[in-house]
């Protein structure tokens, strides 16, 4: 079983839903979910976008192997401001934050 179809029914138990119970919210039919537990078909893109969102979820946070990060404006900021950076700029900025946080950790 492919490891979103794992995800997708890891979630379901997660909530306490039924199959019944996602295929109403979803719009899925109870023998579809089957048919992917079972290995037999995948879900379609519209299928995953109507889990995502009867989970209340984006879809990019359904089909993700890992956790998100939200990018705050300071982030971003961030971001923009290391992409103008060369490659020694890069270096240098990364030894000087490594260098604060063992003297900070000490």
């Amino acid at each position: 079983m492919p490891n979103i179809v794992n995800k997708i029914d890891r979630m379901r138990v997660e909530r306490g839903w039924s199959i019944y119970k996602l295929a109403q919210e979803a719009d899925i039919s109870q023998q579809t979910f089957h048919q992917w537990l079972e290995g037999k078909a995948l879900p379609s893109y519209k299928a995953l976008q109507n889990i995502a969102q009867a989970y209340g979820i984006t879809i990019a946070e359904l089909v993700a192997d890992s956790p998100l990060i939200e990018v705050t404006p300071e982030i971003k900021q961030l971001y923009d401001k290391w992409n103008c950076l060369t490659k020694d700029e890069r270096q240098s900025v990364q030894s000087i934050v490594e260098n604060y946080i063992k003297a900070k950790t000490k």
